[in-house]
């Protein structure tokens, strides 16, 4: 039976190989994690809808796969096919993540062989002396090794075979390239592995993420018309407050960051200005306000930028909040996050504050329409009572779709989040 990509998300096509859990002749049992696939920056495993023994497989790691494409057979049962069991909500814990490699390679049967790593990708600019293609074309190597090996710029007379016959596998190529990589590679090098004639150079493969982030930027910034709209927040009592509460927090075990405060703050200022919690459906003339706010949070990974949403703000206090919030960070950073935890928002906030960052045009991540960004605040010389006083303040921009914004909201709800920021208290008072 071949066993298909089940449905995994509303409004998720498919997703990224980041590896495969199994081997052709290897026994599986129902449930056990097949492979595991990378999806809008969350990865999954994808469990066997039943038992039986694994004799091909039809994808490789980096391959692209959409719903109802083939993954692998079982038992070489022919004209079967079954969908695999729906996907769990997350890996299992003991399982660590692997970095997925993205060389794309044509569907084929037999063994799926692992694709080159980036510095071998690079080799394919500085190839070896060319041999005649007719002594490549009597050695024993089927057509993916073959491929494999002229994108790796080497001939396949120079590699010696590891199966019966002199037959080249997918793993000699490697074993070849990495051999003459160690070889020809300088000690001091850094990684370059061929020279142009400005200078070293290196090629690597675009990062899954990397490619699903660019996509989603590329049609943020090419199909909404951005306003940025500045405001100055004094935020000197937010933090004197930030301080005197921060130790309650932390007996409590969670830590009091002003990204919390930031999320009270724009949800107040959602509730005044529905049009920000809203999203637009040209097609059928209809703007969606949303009854609930859930807050993407952007945060930074070493693998890219993922924005995990804290989902019903509005009915969570502080303490709560931080303890999601921290939580959700370390998932992410992990690569242990769910795929529903990246879903569902309503707004985003992204906060540069910690890395020392000044002020800056964030891009709305559609299909949303506003978003705030934040970065680190200054302390700055603030006329009051008659006399300059040192005052912290933090210069924030609110970017909003101008298609269902107009500007003079935009700059109200930007003056409502200043207003929270500089009087949090009084918020709460209703004020």
């Amino acid at each position: 039976m071949k066993v298909e990509l089940p449905f995994l998300a509303e409004g998720v096509e498919g997703g990224d190989v980041v590896q495969i859990l199994v081997h052709e002749g290897e026994q599986v049992s129902v449930g056990q994690s097949l492979i595991e696939i990378e999806t809008e920056k969350a990865t999954v495993p994808v469990p066997s809808p039943a038992a039986g023994t694994v004799t091909r497989l039809f994808v490789r790691q980096g391959d692209h796969v959409t719903v109802g494409q083939a993954l692998i057979e079982l038992d070489g049962s022919a004209g079967e096919t079954l969908k695999a069991a729906p996907l769990p909500p997350e890996r299992p814990a003991n399982r660590p993540v692997q970095q997925p490699s993205h060389t794309v390679a044509p569907k084929q049967a037999g063994p799926a062989a692992p694709p080159p790593e980036p510095a071998q990708q690079a080799l394919e600019q500085n190839p070896v002396a060319a041999h005649p293609p007719s002594a490549d074309a009597t050695i024993p190597a089927p057509p993916s090794v073959r491929r494999l090996a002229r994108e790796l710029g080497v001939h396949l007379s120079q590699v010696k075979g590891s199966e019966a016959g002199g037959r080249i596998t997918a793993e000699d190529v490697k074993a070849f390239v990495r051999e003459r990589t160690s070889r020809s590679a300088a000690p001091d090098a850094g990684g370059h592995l061929f020279s142009t004639v400005y200078g070293a150079e290196r090629r690597e493969p675009l990062p899954s993420i990397r490619r699903k982030i660019a996509a989603n930027m590329t049609q943020a910034w090419t199909t909404i018309p951005h306003v940025h709209q500045f405001q100055d927040a004094d935020i000197t009592d937010l933090m004197a407050l930030h301080k005197r509460y921060a130790p309650e927090f932390k007996k409590k075990g969670a830590t009091l960051t002003v990204t919390s405060l930031f999320l009270k703050a724009v949800v107040h200022a959602l509730k005044l200005y529905p049009q920000l919690n809203a999203t637009i459906d040209l097609t059928n003339g209809e703007v969606i306000y949303k009854d609930y706010y859930n807050i993407g949070v952007a945060v930074d990974t070493p693998a890219g930028l993922i924005v995990p949403v804290v989902h019903q703000v509005d009915q969570k206090d502080l303490l709560q909040i931080s303890l999601e919030l921290a939580d959700l960070a370390e998932r992410t950073r992990n690569r242990e996050i769910k795929l529903e935890e990246l879903r569902g928002a309503t707004f985003t906030l992204t906060n540069m504050g910690g890395i020392g960052a000044g002020p800056f045009l964030p891009i709305i991540n559609p299909p949303q329409v506003g978003i705030l960004g934040v970065g680190k605040a200054k302390m700055t010389p603030v006329y009051r009572d008659g006399q300059f006083v040192p005052r912290r303040v933090l210069r924030l921009c609110v970017a909003y779709d101008h298609r269902l914004v107009d500007g003079a909201i935009g700059a109200r709800f930007t003056n409502e989040i200043v207003k929270v920021l500089e009087d949090f208290q009084g918020m709460f008072l209703g004020l």
